[in-house]
This record gives C-alpha cells, sequence and structure tokens, in this order.
C-alpha cells in the first residue's frame, strides 16, 4: 500500500498551476529547535505534527505492521516518498542569516513517530469551506477516509533537521503555504531560549481570498 497518500496528494495540489484551494485541509503544529555548536547556530530542527484526522488516514498506510509505532523500514520508505515531494515545494519553509530569505538548501536529516495519545488537538474545522464549489481533479484526489480507532487520537509527526547556509549568531525561520492548503502554526508554548515568536511582516496564507493570515517566524540571536 502506498504510504503518504493524503499527504502525496496535497503536494500535488501545491504544485499544481492554477490550482489554488482556499482553505487549510491539513493542520501542523510546528515546533521549533535551535541547535548550536561553538557559539553559534549550525542547524535548525522543525517538528511538524499533523492533525489528529489527517494523521489517522496516514498512519495506517506507513505503519504497515499495524503495531502501533514505526520501524526504521517504515521510516526510510516514508523519507524515500515524501522527502522528494516536500523538496518540489522548498519543505514550505524560509531560512534567514542574515541576508535574504532561502530555502533550505540540502534535504534534512529526517526521522518520523506516532504521538499516541495525541500531543496536539483542535477544534473542528470545515475542510471544504472556501471551495467554491470547485472540484478536485481526479488525478489528485486522495483516500480521507480515516480507519476505525477505537481509542485516542494521534498525531503523525515529522522532525526535519535543516543544516543553516552557514554558522551564525542570528537565524529565523518561516514555514507557511501561501494558498492555505496546509496550516502551520508554530507551538508558542515551546520556543527556544534566545528566540522569539512573531508574525512575518508579508508572508501570509490566506483561508479566504481577502482573509490573510499572517506567517509565524521564529528568530533566534545568541549574544
Amino acid at each position: 500500500m502506498r504510504r503518504g497518500a493524503a499527504l502525496l496528494g496535497a503536494l500535488a495540489v501545491l504544485l499544481a498551476p492554477g490550482l489554488a484551494m482556499a482553505h487549510p485541509h491539513l493542520w501542523i503544529q510546528q515546533i521549533v529547535r535551535a541547535v548550536a555548536k561553538d557559539g553559534k547556530y549550525t542547524h535548525v530542527e522543525i517538528e511538524w505534527k499533523f492533525d489528529p484526522y489527517s494523521s489517522e488516514v496516514e498512519i495506517p498506510l506507513i505503519d504497515e505492521d499495524k503495531n502501533g509505532r514505526f520501524s526504521p523500514a517504515e521510516v526510510k520508505v516514508l523519507e524515500k516518498e515524501m522527502m522528494p515531494e516536500l523538496k518540489n515545494v522548498g519543505f514550505l519553509t524560509w531560512l534567514n542569516v542574515g541576508g535574504k530569505d532561502v530555502r533550505p538548501a540540502k534535504m534534512p536529516a529526517f526521522s518520523a513517530r506516532i504521538d499516541d495519545p495525541a500531543t496536539f488537538t483542535l477544534p473542528d474545522w470545515d475542510r471544504s469551506a472556501g471551495d467554491g464549489g470547485q472540484p478536485m481533479p481526479d488525478n489528485k484526489k486522495a483516500d480521507t477516509t480515516p480507519g476505525p480507532r477505537n481509542t485516542a487520537a494521534r498525531n503523525l509527526v515529522y522532525v526535519m533537521r535543516f543544516e543553516l547556509p552557514q554558522p551564525t549568531k542570528f537565524f529565523s525561520v518561516t514555514t507557511f503555504d501561501p494558498d492555505d492548503f496546509l496550516r502551520v502554526e508554530v507551538d508558542k508554548d515551546k520556543i527556544p531560549a534566545g528566540c522569539t515568536l512573531a508574525k512575518h511582516p508579508t508572508y501570509k496564507a490566506e483561508f479566504v481570498r481577502g482573509y490573510p493570515v499572517k506567517a509565524d517566524v521564529v528568530t533566534c540571536q545568541l549574544p
């Protein structure tokens, strides 16, 4: 069974020209970690916790032996399938070490896990709001029917560690989807020491056209 079917479908929509969806279908809580060595930042690690609904679509496809956790082999296959797709959209991430914003230049170190029970939940939202009746093309559709769950909600979690363009005492990281097909919000309760959370002055997602949601930006500074 193909892993990452719904997420691959979502990324296909992001890459499809002229097809702008006006609402989030997947919701991600992002945790940012700053990695320093010898008095300078060298890497930034971002953790994505997918909403329980999206997670329940994906987890059964990845966890082929159905034991409730990901084996190294299962994570390796997921990485092989998902990382090239995410690279095509720049991992939805911009890095800045004091100059201009740039996409990550290299593939990140990648891992994945299941949080069971979920550590990230959110109220239900209307996944079809804002479509204006626009149908999803047949070749972009993905199975979004979760399997039965008799226990607590779970989160699919990705962890990606990116190398910064150069060792630095300052960096910022912004992750967002301009079309708001995937909503990414930083966990404000887990900001690293020496870092601050703010709204980016120009980057924005639009849930409904004309009603922008400014992207979260985490900025880190060493003395």
